[in-house]
């Protein structure tokens, strides 16, 4: 985000991580056993891997409200040949066949095939098979209100889970589930919301045909909720599941979510997400990259969805001239609840600084946890985007190309969750080799502390790796600026795990 003060990295924070960089915590005073989770996240495959598979959802066809790509980038030593299957929510299916070189990306528009009996506005989903390692692929999606992309899963799971999500006159929320499996599968949704928990009968049984797409618009049965927190889990067999959130720009005059007495109120920016759901709650959670300002709102949500009570501590860990600069606050989170933190005017806030956040589980409750972020005047950004926490700490990571540049300047946002610093380098891949991005000189990342690489002037078309001396987490990010909208808060995936 440009419009922190970028302060000298120095030391602030040791912070003991066991199992990945996982902090396992002692038992508070409701007794709850502390566990150290490692929580699944998006991997390549080894170099040496015969094959690999990817699970993609979230996006339509073209004239839908979220027209999808997929991305397929290569980081490996040679060509890696791939078997692409689509799937419609109308039950169209095609398959396709390509090759990706070493350091390059194919894109694959997720087009319906030419019919007259299916409407081209449909959701699609694609089960991608590599032949070979050290490749990944990314669901992209891009509206007139922005564009979003995220890993796609490199494994299913029985249960996924979404802190955030909102159905508004102006605010959508979509939730597909894949099934790559050749038997059915059976859902239920559970949420959270405002008014309490709630299970329409609707979202009950839901079934995932095999070798299926189904996607569910909560706006459906969960009408004007400003606050979604879901839970899907599977009766037998796993499936994966991405939500789709957009928000249209506001209609005149209408009144802002928050001000007292609206009966229907609006999100105050337009926007575009697209977030692979937590396979698993964590007791700790990591944000490379936080900071707020004039027009600027930082926001955490939380969400318990098991039975016991979670006490929680956020940090936020930055650097100062000659000793660190930190703060933190705790929160509690009941029973299958949310909790919303806004960063903005707290009194522990660091207004101007960037940060990185970590929350860590005291009492050892795992919880999922996601960052907001709304930018509007007097920002110079115009947009939304939220990103869930990330857990597992890698020594290296693959950053896919950018589909769609919302800002000449595209940002690496890191963090350091060590003991150590971390010596953090950026390399391209071509022909099998990598050699450093001229300009983008090595960075050094103090203990527990947060570091950017700015990627100006950089090709960003090009496939890149970071690479670090201690294992790091890292987030891409991009702003758009006026006249053009959206905001871009982007995991990448990790290609070699740390710990």
């Amino acid at each position: 985000m440009a419009e922190v003060r970028r302060l000298p990295v120095v030391a602030l924070l040791v912070c003991l991580l066991v199992v990945a960089g996982i902090l396992g915590r002692p038992a508070g005073a409701g007794g709850a056993q502390a566990v150290a989770l490692v929580v699944p996240t998006p991997s390549l495959a080894p170099a040496l891997a015969l094959s690999s598979s990817w699970y993609c959802a979230g996006a339509t066809s073209p004239g839908g409200t979220a027209p999808g790509d997929l991305l397929v980038d290569n980081a490996g030593p040679g060509p890696v040949k791939a078997t692409v299957s689509l799937v419609w929510s109308s039950g169209a299916a095609s398959q396709l066949d390509l090759s990706v070189p070493s350091g390059s990306d194919q894109l694959i528009p997720e087009d319906l095939p030419a019919s007259p009996f299916f409407s081209p506005a449909q959701w699609v989903g694609a089960v991608v098979t590599l032949f070979g390692g050290m490749a990944s692929v990314s669901q992209v999606i891009s509206t007139h209100e922005g564009s979003a992309s995220q890993p796609c899963a490199s494994s299913t799971s029985s249960q996924w889970y979404f802190p955030d999500g909102a159905v508004l006159r102006n605010a959508s929320d979509d939730i597909s589930l894949l099934n790559p499996y050749p038997e059915a599968a059976v859902a239920d949704l559970s949420f959270t919301t405002e008014l309490g928990q709630e299970a329409p009968d609707a979202f009950r049984g839901v079934v995932v045909p095999a070798q299926g797409l189904t996607v569910l618009d909560l706006g459906s049965h969960l009408r004007r909720r400003s606050q979604i927190a879901v839970t899907v889990t599977t009766r037998a067999g796993g499936i994966v599941a991405f939500q789709t959130e957009i928000v249209t720009k506001p209609p005149a005059r209408a009144p802002r979510l928050g001000t007292p007495g609206a009966l229907d109120p609006v999100l105050p920016q337009p926007g575009t997400g697209l977030t692979l759901g937590a396979a698993q709650p964590s007791t700790s959670w990591w944000w490379p990259e936080g900071g707020d300002g004039p027009g600027f709102t930082e926001r955490y949500v939380v969400y318990n969805p098991g039975g016991g009570t979670a006490q929680l501590d956020l940090s936020l860990v930055a650097a100062g001239a000659g000793e660190g600069l930190g703060s933190s606050q705790q929160l509690t989170v009941g029973p299958y609840g949310t909790s919303v933190l806004t960063i903005n005017g707290q009194p522990w806030a660091l207004p101007g600084i960037a940060y990185a956040v970590h929350m860590r589980s005291t009492n050892g409750v795992a919880v999922v946890a996601e960052r907001s972020v709304t930018a509007g005047k007097p920002s110079l950004y115009r947009g939304t985007a939220s990103l869930l926490g990330e857990a597992v700490p890698a020594e290296q990571w693959l950053v896919a190309p950018n589909v769609q540049v919302l800002e000449p300047r595209i940002r690496l946002e890191l963090v350091n969750p060590g003991t150590r610093p971390a010596v953090v380098s950026v390399e391209s891949v071509s022909d099998g080799r990598r050699e450093p991005v001229a300009g983008v000189p090595a960075l050094v990342v103090a203990a527990g502390q947060h570091g950017e690489e700015a990627l100006s002037g950089v090709d960003t078309d090009q496939v890149l790796v970071v690479s670090s001396s201690q294992p790091v987490l890292v987030e891409k990010d991009s702003y758009a600026v006026p006249p053009a909208t959206g905001v871009s808060l982007a995991p990448v995936v990790v290609l070699t795990p740390g710990g």
